[in-house]
């Protein structure tokens, strides 16, 4: 099929967001009263959330290049300069993991933690997918890509930022 450069980011975008929502929101929510206990006598709180949000950034990468590759087989790839688009796919799949490994770990200690994930982290993304989004559709155009840079050092910025939150948010968390 062959649709425009900027449906075919949209669609990308939505079957991104979600499938890694399903693939990483589940950091937490399977996780007992007697597991955290277990957890907590053999990890420290900062070794636990970091040893998670990497293990669900690894699997956000490669499902973000899975949906891509899987999105170039089946139409058009419109995209000017792959580098840079797949630069901005990875921050931002890597800033969706780390919060939703902490809106995982936050949802678990409530009763319907399946319920409440979702409803908390779609609203903390939204600056990764705004950002993402601009940068991608950047990485479509020739003549825009200069302008991406900016777009690129936000993504680290904010993921550095969600990281640092998520870091120091969590210790609390754990000791309940």
């Amino acid at each position: 099929t062959n649709i425009g450069p900027k449906v075919w980011n949209s669609l990308y975008w939505i079957s991104l967001v979600f499938g890694v929502l399903q693939a990483t929101g589940k950091a937490f929510l399977h996780t007992g009263k007697n597991r955290w206990i277990y957890v907590n006598q053999l990890a420290s709180p900062l070794g636990l959330i970091l040893a998670k949000t990497i293990y669900t950034w690894a699997i956000a990468v490669v499902l973000g290049m899975a949906n891509l590759l899987v999105f170039s087989l089946l139409m058009d790839f419109p995209v000017s300069h792959a580098a840079v688009y797949i630069g901005s796919v990875t921050l931002s799949v890597m800033g969706f993991a780390t919060v939703f490994t902490l809106i995982t770990a936050i949802a678990g200690k409530t009763p319907q933690p399946g319920f409440i994930a979702p409803v908390l982290g779609l609203p903390v993304i939204l600056p990764f997918v705004l950002v993402g989004m601009q940068a991608s559709l950047k990485a479509l155009n020739p003549v825009l890509v200069s302008s991406v840079y900016k777009d690129l050092m936000l993504l680290g910025a904010l993921n550095f930022l969600v990281l640092v939150l998520t870091s120091i948010l969590f210790t609390p968390l754990w000791r309940d």
